[in-house]
C-alpha cells in the first residue's frame, strides 16, 4: 500500500517547470481514494498517467508565457528597476486605457464612487474656502500679521472696551514697541452735491496714521497728515474707488472737488486703491480732526486703536509693555483709570471672535468626516469590484504579472476614479462658493473676508483628491493582490471565494455609521436652533412693517430745538402718508439691540456701584407700539404731553415689571438712571408693555443670552441726531421707500434715508447665522446618513450575493424566509449599533463647540439625540432589510447548480 516514489531526478524537473505542482495532490489522492478502489496495479498506472499529464500542462504553459511575454512585451511583463522609460509609459498608458474600459464595463459602481468623491471633495473644498477666506487669509497687505489691535480692558472681566481718546494720546507717546499707533471709529457719512441725490456710506473717522499702518497709498491725490488731525485745517475727505466710479463717474479731475460731507463744504484729497476699505468695510474716510488737550480727560470720542509691531518684537513684549503704560496712566488718574489695562491680539482676531473660529474648525472637520465616508464607501466599492474579478486577478499573477505590477493597476483604476469624482467636486465646490456668497453678500463683515476659489483653495481641493485617491485605493488594491493564487485558479464554487471582504470591511462600514451620526447630531441641534428661532415669539408684528434710518448733522441742526422740529414734523408727514396705518421714531428698532444703562429702583438700598442692576434702553415716540402690533398691558402709552420740561415718565415690559416688582403693580413706581452719582431725575413708570425680543448681536449669535427686561422713555425727553422710521403700512413695506425718501427730501433736500428695509429683511439680517450653519451642517449631515446607509446596503448586498448558494442550502434545508431575513439583519444591526454607540459619543463632543451658535438649545438635549437614533436606525434598518428580503427570493435551482 505504499505509495509511488518519484524519482529525486524526475522531482527536481518538475519543480523546476512548476514549482508548485500538484504532485503531492497526486500522492493524496492515489493513497486515499485511488488505491482502495481498483487496486495496486491499476492505481500506480492512474498515477503515472496523472502526472504526466500535469507536466506536460505545465511545459506547455510555461512556453505559451514566455511567447506573451515576447509579443505582448510590457502589457504583462514585470518592469524591473532600471527598466527603459519607453517601458514604463507603455504600461502606465496600457492601465490607463484598462481603467477607462473597466469605468465603462461597470457603469453602475463607477458612477456611485464618482458621485460619493465628488461630494466629499465638493463640501471640503466649499467648507475649507470658508475657513480660508475667513480666518487663515488675513488682510492683503505685506506684514499684516504685525498688525496689532489694542483694547482697554478691565480685569478680572474679560471683555474689551474702546479706548477714550486721552489714553490712545498717551499710548502712542509713551510705547516704543510699534512703529507708530492709529485710531479710529466708525460712523456713516451723508455725500451731498448740487446736481445729485445725496447718498449714506460707511465711513471712518481717522488719524492720520492709520494708512500708513497697511502700507496703502491712494491712487490720485494723498492721505491725511498730522495738521489733519488737529481739527484745525479746512475739512477734507478721501473717497473710496466704488464711489469715485460710481458717484462720480471716475471724473479724473475729482482731487480739490469741493462735495457737502455730514453737511459740511469739504474737499476730496485723495482716491484710494479699488478693493481698500480698511479699518472694516469703509467708504469714506474723514480725518478725527480731535484736539484732547482742548477736552478735559474722561471727555472725547471714544477710538479703535492698532498699530504695527516693530520688526523683532512679539507680542508678549508689546502685551507687556502697554499693560505698564495702563497702570502708569491709573495711577496717574485714578478717577478715569483705575482698574485698567489693555489686551492686545491680531488685527483680525478683533473681528473674528475665537469662538467663530471655534466653529468654522469644527466645519472643516466636519466635512473632513464626510470625506472620510466618501473615502471608505468608495473603498468598499473597490474591495467588492476586486472580489468579483479575484480569478482575473489570479490569472495576471499565474502568467507573470509581479504583485507590484498587480497593486499598480488597481491603483490607476481607482485613481481615474477618483479623478472624475475630485473634478467633479471642485465644480460643485465652485458653485456651493457662489451660493454662500449670495446668501452671504448682504451681511455686514470685514471687507477682508473673501470666500473664493483662491489658488491655495483650488490646491487644497487637488491634494485631498490626491489624498482620497491614496485612501480609497490603496486598500483594496494590496488585499486583492495579496490573495493565493492557486486557491482561486481551484475555486470553482460561485457561493464563496478565497478573497473575501471581511472584517477590514465592516470595520469601514463602522466607521461611516459613526462619523455620520455624529455629524447628524451637530445637524439636528443647529436644525432645531433654527426652529426654535422660527417658532420663537418676538413679541410684536413683523409683517407690512417698513423701516429705514436718518440723521442730522451739528452744522445744519445745531441745537436741540432745531432737531426736535425737525423728527416733530417728519412723524407728523410720515403717518399722513396714503397706506401708511401707523409711524413711530425710535433709537433703536426690535432686534437691532439695545444700549444699557443702570439704574436704581426707589425703595431699594446698594452698597456699591456694582450691585445697580442694568437694562437695554430704548427712545420712542407715541404709537410705537400701535406700530408693532403691541398693546399696553397696564397703564398707558406715552403721549404728546409727555414732553421735555413735563414729568418724566417711562413705560416698563412684563419681564423687567415680573423681576423687580413681583407681586405688585409697576404703575405708580419709580426709577432712576445712573448709579450712587447720579443727578438725573426719577421716572414714574406709566405703563407696562409685552416683551419684544431685543437682539442685537451679530448674526444673532448670542441672542438667546440677552436680558429679557426692558426700559422705554419719550424721546421728547432726549435729545438725538440719528433716528430710526417704522411705519406699517396697508401692503408692500417696500413700496413705501420712494414715498419715505420724498417725505424726507421735502423737510431737508441734503439729507438721505439709509438702512431701508422692511422689518421681516430687518429680523433676517440679524439672525443670518442661524440659517446659515443651520444650512450647512444640514447639508452635511444629510450626506453623512446617505452615505452611510449606501455604505452599509452595498456591503450587506454584496455579502448576501456571494452567500448566494448557503442561502439556498438553508432554504432547501428547511429555513423560512424569516430566519434567512434574520440572519442578514442580525449581522448589519451589529454593525448599525456599534456604529450608533460610537458616532453617539463623537456628537457630544461635537457639539460642545457648537454651542455659541445654537438658539435655546443645549448640547445635552436628549430630544435631538433620540430623533438622529431613529433617523440613522430607520436607514439602516432600510439598507439592511433590502438584501434580505432579497435573499429569500434566491432561486433554489440556480443557487445550488454548480458552476
Amino acid at each position: 500500500m505504499t505509495a509511488p516514489r518519484i524519482p529525486a531526478l524526475l522531482r527536481r524537473a518538475l519543480d523546476a517547470i512548476h514549482p508548485d505542482a500538484v504532485a503531492g495532490d497526486l500522492l493524496e489522492e492515489y493513497t486515499e481514494h485511488v488505491l482502495p478502489r481498483v487496486g495496486r496495479f491499476r492505481a500506480r498506472i492512474w498515477f503515472w498517467k496523472h502526472l504526466c499529464k500535469t507536466i506536460a500542462m505545465a511545459f506547455i504553459e510555461k512556453v505559451r508565457h514566455a511567447r506573451n511575454v515576447r509579443l505582448m512585451g510590457p502589457a504583462l511583463a514585470t518592469t524591473r528597476h532600471g527598466a527603459p522609460r519607453r517601458e514604463i509609459m507603455g504600461t502606465l498608458w496600457n492601465d490607463i486605457r484598462y481603467g477607462i474600459r473597466m469605468l465603462f464595463k461597470t457603469p453602475v459602481l463607477s458612477l456611485s464612487a464618482i458621485t460619493t468623491i465628488a461630494l466629499g471633495v465638493g463640501l471640503t473644498t466649499h467648507t475649507f474656502s470658508v475657513v480660508y477666506g475667513s480666518v487663515l487669509k488675513g488682510l492683503p497687505y505685506e506684514g499684516a500679521d504685525r498688525l496689532i489691535n489694542i483694547d482697554r480692558t478691565r480685569p478680572p472681566v474679560s471683555s474689551d472696551m474702546s479706548a477714550p481718546i486721552h489714553d490712545f494720546v498717551a499710548w502712542r507717546e509713551q510705547q516704543t514697541v510699534f512703529e507708530d499707533l492709529a485710531a479710529s471709529r466708525q460712523g456713516t457719512v451723508n455725500l451731498a452735491d448740487a446736481d445729485m441725490r445725496p447718498e449714506r456710506y460707511d465711513g471712518a473717522f481717522v488719524t492720520a496714521a492709520t494708512f500708513a499702518q497697511v502700507g496703502v497709498q491712494p491712487i490720485m491725490g494723498r492721505t491725511f497728515n498730522e495738521e489733519d488731525d488737529t481739527g484745525h485745517t479746512p475739512p477734507t475727505i478721501i473717497i473710496g474707488y466704488g464711489v469715485w466710479q460710481n458717484r462720480y463717474g471716475g471724473d479724473p479731475d475729482i482731487i480739490g472737488k469741493t462735495v457737502r460731507a455730514n453737511a459740511r463744504t469739504t474737499t476730496i484729497i485723495g482716491v484710494m486703491p479699488p478693493d481698500f476699505h480698511f479699518p472694516f468695510a469703509e467708504d469714506v474716510w474723514l480725518p478725527m480732526g480731535l484736539d484732547p488737550v482742548q477736552l478735559p480727560r474722561g471727555q472725547g470720542f471714544f477710538v479703535r486703536t492698532y498699530g504695527r509691531l516693530k520688526p523683532g518684537v512679539s507680542l508678549d513684549e508689546a502685551e507687556t509693555q502697554m499693560a505698564g503704560i495702563a497702570q502708569r496712566l491709573a495711577a496717574e488718574y485714578p478717577a478715569t483709570n483705575e482698574g485698567i489695562s489693555t489686551h492686545l491680539e491680531p488685527y483680525t482676531e478683533e473681528y473674528m471672535p475665537a469662538q467663530i473660529t471655534a466653529v468654522l474648525y469644527v466645519m472643516l472637520v466636519a466635512v473632513f468626516g464626510v470625506l472620510l465616508i466618501a473615502c471608505a464607501n468608495v473603498s468598499n466599492l473597490l474591495l467588492a469590484r476586486s472580489t468579483v474579478r479575484a480569478k482575473e486577478i489570479a490569472i495576471r499573477s499565474a502568467m507573470g504579472a509581479s504583485r507590484s505590477r498587480v497593486i499598480r493597476q488597481l491603483l490607476v483604476e481607482s485613481t481615474i476614479l477618483t479623478l472624475l469624482g475630485g473634478t467633479a467636486g471642485i465644480i460643485l465646490g465652485y458653485v456651493g462658493i457662489d451660493a454662500f456668497n449670495a446668501v452671504f453678500m448682504d451681511m455686514e463683515r470685514p471687507y477682508w473676508i473673501d470666500i473664493a476659489m483662491h489658488p491655495p483653495v483650488l490646491s487644497f481641493a487637488i491634494l485631498i483628491t490626491a489624498v482620497a485617491a491614496v485612501v480609497s485605493g490603496t486598500v483594496p488594491a494590496f488585499r486583492a493582490s495579496g490573495s493565493d493564487i492557486h486557491e482561486l485558479l481551484k475555486d470553482e464554487s460561485r457561493g464563496s471565494s478565497s478573497f473575501r471582504m471581511g472584517r477590514f470591511s465592516t470595520g469601514l462600514v463602522v466607521g461611516e455609521i459613526a462619523v455620520s451620526c455624529a455629524l447628524l447630531v451637530a445637524a439636528g441641534m443647529m436644525v432645531k436652533s433654527v426652529v426654535n428661532l422660527r417658532n420663537l415669539d418676538m413679541g410684536f408684528e413683523a409683517e407690512d412693517v417698513f423701516t429705514a434710518r436718518v440723521g442730522l448733522f451739528e452744522a445744519d441742526y445745531p441745537t436741540e430745538d432745531n432737531r426736535r422740529l425737525f423728527f416733530d414734523r417728519l412723524l407728523e408727514r410720515l403717518e399722513a402718508l396714503p397706506g401708511a396705518r401707523a409711524a413711530a421714531l425710535t433709537t433703536n428698532l426690535p432686534m437691532m439691540g439695545s444700549g444699557g444703562a443702570p439704574f436704581a429702583v426707589e425703595g431699594e438700598s446698594y452698597v456699591v456701584d456694582q450691585d445697580y442692576p442694568g437694562s437695554p434702553r430704548s427712545f420712542i415716540t407715541p404709537n410705537f407700539f400701535d406700530t408693532f402690533g403691541a398693546e399696553i398691558r397696564e397703564g398707558r402709552d406715552f403721549s404728546l404731553q409727555d414732553r421735555s420740561g413735563a414729568v418724566p415718565v417711562a413705560i416698563v415690559n412684563q419681564s423687567f415689571a415680573r423681576l423687580y416688582f413681583e407681586g405688585e403693580s409697576a404703575v405708580g413706581k419709580r426709577i432712576r438712571l445712573g448709579r450712587s452719582g447720579s443727578e438725573l431725575p426719577w421716572l414714574s413708570i406709566v405703563g407696562v408693555v409685552p416683551d419684544f425680543h431685543i437682539g442685537g448681536n451679530t448674526g444673532g449669535i448670542g441672542n438667546d443670552q440677552i436680558p429679557t427686561e426692558m426700559i422705554y422713555t419719550p424721546i421728547e425727553q432726549g435729545s438725538f441726531r440719528f433716528l430710526s422710521i417704522a411705519v406699517k403700512t396697508a401692503g408692500d413695506p417696500l413700496a413705501m421707500a420712494p414715498q419715505v425718501r420724498d417725505v424726507v427730501a421735502g423737510l431737508d433736500p441734503n439729507l438721505p434715508i439709509y438702512w431701508a428695509y422692511s422689518m421681516d429683511q430687518v429680523i433676517e439680517n440679524q439672525t443670518w447665522a442661524f440659517g446659515l450653519f443651520g444650512t450647512l451642517f444640514g447639508i452635511f449631515g444629510a450626506v453623512a446618513l446617505f452615505m452611510a446607509a449606501v455604505g452599509l446596503y452595498g456591503v450587506m448586498a454584496f455579502s448576501v450575493s456571494r452567500r448566494t448558494q448557503e442561502m439556498g442550502i438553508r432554504m432547501a434545508l428547511g429555513a423560512y424566509g424569516k430566519d434567512i431575513v434574520r440572519i442578514v439583519l442580525k449581522k448589519g444591526f451589529v454593525q448599525l449599533g456599534v456604529g450608533m454607540a460610537i458616532g453617539l459619543g463623537l456628537g457630544v463632543a461635537l457639539s460642545r463647540p457648537l454651542q455659541l451658535i445654537m438658539f435655546d438649545v443645549n448640547a445635552g438635549d436628549l430630544s435631538v439625540y433620540a430623533a438622529i437614533v431613529v433617523t440613522l436606525g430607520l436607514a439602516g434598518m432600510v439598507a439592511c432589510f433590502v438584501p434580505a428580503r432579497r435573499a429569500t427570493r434566491v432561486d433554489l435551482v440556480e443557487a445550488l447548480r454548480p458552476e
